[in-house]
């Protein structure tokens, strides 16, 4: 049966109301419609490292958040494995939450170790990843939900050891919240706009901050942004633009400009990709199951789409720098 024009108003209406609903839980907006990330925990500042400490530390991750990633892409550069170690969780779906692939402490899911950690610093805040844990015996206590907070606590954990692969050095503050509101956070703003307004400002701002990272890197010294070292500035970018093509430009409507355009992006992205033990940290196929499905909102069907793997997608761009 056709429908008619009121059947047809009611349903879009119904499904308006319900997709903002949705959106709410996913990903809350102001009032005109742009997306707002929820702050997370700071550092516990009354935590101190001790190397001879009986305390163990944990980093808990999953595969697809881009947040997780930039804290996995340090551990591994400056091999804190020995330091630190890593616990991957895994989505609910259907539930919407994070589950653990054995048990943690007896506890199953992320939202145990919230309510159980001996601190109450996480009381109120959302279940997300990353966390960084301190525990001994049978207690543990969340010392950070933000990654920057732990990319900070690694490096305090990196400076002190004798030799290390990587020195990762200090940046910029102001171009770190560059990439971190403009691109990072960006493509989120992008995909979670509620308004064509608000789309089109983070559209704007994101490509706008694009640009600003190839003309740095036009004129660095170096292969990275801070010139011959590795920086911060290069593990915050990274997460973000390795998701580019099979994610981003398509899932989170960020398509003002295609990516191919910035060619010292594609070659900066290259060379990253190619450091050691990068590639162990890039789940292309969690990457694509997770946010085609869990993000509903913006996938109702939660249809993968069919895409070149990612070693393709840099066997061509390195085509196209060369």
């Amino acid at each position: 049966m056709k429908p008619n024009k009121y059947s047809i108003f009611f349903a879009r209406t119904f499904w308006l109301w319900i997709w903002t609903k949705l959106m709410d839980g996913f990903a809350p907006s102001d009032i005109n419609g742009n997306y707002k990330r929820p702050n997370g925990l700071v550092l516990d500042e009354t935590f101190h490292y001790d190397s001879n400490s009986e305390s163990n530390l944990f980093l808990l991750v999953g595969e697809a958040c881009p947040w997780c990633h930039r804290t996995l892409l340090l551990h591994k550069i400056n091999n804190l494995s020995d330091k630190v170690k890593i616990i991957f969780l895994k989505p609910d779906i259907d539930r919407g939450r994070w589950v653990f692939q054995e048990k943690f402490y007896n506890k199953g899911s992320l939202e145990e170790i919230y309510r159980n950690s001996t601190n109450n610093m996480t009381l109120g805040l959302r279940e997300t990843l990353p966390i960084l844990i301190s525990s001994q015996k049978d207690s543990f206590r969340i010392l950070s939900n933000e990654s920057s907070g732990i990319l900070a606590f690694f490096s305090k954990i990196s400076n002190e050891r004798e030799s290390k692969e990587l020195s990762v050095n200090k940046s910029n503050e102001s171009i770190i919240n560059m990439i971190d509101k403009k691109i990072n956070n960006g493509v989120y703003k992008c995909g979670f706009a509620r308004s064509q307004k608000a789309y089109q400002i983070a559209s704007k701002d994101l490509f706008d901050a694009l640009i600003y990272i190839e003309n740095k890197l036009e004129i660095s010294k170096g292969p990275w942004l801070s010139g011959n070292q590795i920086s911060i500035l290069d593990i915050y970018l990274f997460p973000t633009l390795i998701r580019w093509e099979l994610i981003y430009s398509k899932l989170f409507k960020c398509t003002e400009k295609e990516i191919s355009e910035f060619k010292n992006i594609l070659k900066w992205r290259l060379n990253f990709f190619n450091l050691k033990g990068v590639d162990e940290t890039c789940f292309e196929k969690t990457w694509s199951e997770d946010y085609f499905k869990a993000l509903f909102p913006l996938n109702p069907n939660q249809i993968v789409p069919i895409q070149d793997s990612l070693k393709n997608i840099l066997r061509k761009n390195k085509t196209l720098i060369e």
